[in-house]
């Protein structure tokens, strides 16, 4: 695996242009210590979280498992910046991303992630925030995956789309291959300003719920598969 560095966007291009597998953005938060190669030394003047999301709009950086990319295009129009985390052989296996932007009305959205992937899979562990216009949510997540390898079920999925079953038919047979997809357990504070913890079923129906609400005011909830509250402490009177 060949991996360049760049300073600028037109070294990013010139790297993969040259055949280079990966590209590292420098920042110029390198102290002056960056490698420019191409133009001035005032042109690499650019912070890394700016120059990121250009060079992602210019380059295929790919998500990488076994020397495959496996989402061609995955993220390259997204206003976001962040690091991708690659394992001993070269696979893409977690990252953190930042991005943020405003609209032409003046409303401003930021979502930070990073994660962390089980292996050949996607995240099973993963720290998130959201915001828009003072709205926030954020928290940790733990997620349930399959034992087979990400690309073969993205291999199915494909099949399964391109196939003549009907959409129902589609539905009921991608619902097999993501089996076992599921977020299991979260803690966080949403918009209401409830902090909670909880707890989801293998199929991923919530099952206990612990919460603190913006009041202070602590409750627990035991659920069935339906999402309905069997039992609540406090107890209702």
């Amino acid at each position: 695996m060949l991996i360049g560095t760049a300073t600028t966007v037109e070294e990013a291009i010139a790297n993969e242009k040259s055949g280079m597998d990966l590209v590292v953005v420098q920042g110029s938060e390198a102290g002056g210590h960056w490698g420019t190669f191409l133009g001035t030394f005032e042109d690499a003047i650019i912070g890394t979280m700016s120059l990121v999301p250009q060079v992602v709009d210019q380059v295929n950086i790919p998500a990488i498992i076994d020397g495959k990319d496996i989402l061609p295009g995955h993220r390259q129009s997204d206003p976001i910046s962040g690091i991708m985390f690659y394992n001993s052989e070269g696979d893409e296996c977690g990252g953190l991303i930042y991005g943020n932007e405003e609209d032409e009305d003046g409303n401003i959205s930021a979502d930070v992630s990073l994660t962390f992937d089980q292996y050949k899979q996607d995240q099973v562990v993963q720290m998130h925030y959201s915001g828009e216009n003072g709205q926030k949510n954020y928290g940790f997540s733990i997620y349930d995956l399959p034992d087979t390898p990400l690309p073969e079920l993205l291999k199915c999925h494909n099949e399964i789309l391109n196939s003549n079953l009907t959409e129902d038919e589609k539905d009921t047979e991608l619902d097999k291959v993501w089996k076992g997809n599921t977020q299991r357990a979260l803690l966080g504070k949403n918009n209401n300003g409830n902090v909670s913890v909880q707890l989801s079923d293998s199929k991923g129906n919530p099952r206990i719920r612990m919460v603190l609400d913006s009041s202070d005011v602590p409750r627990m909830e035991f659920l069935d598969s339906e999402g309905n509250v069997t039992y609540k402490l406090p107890p209702e009177l």
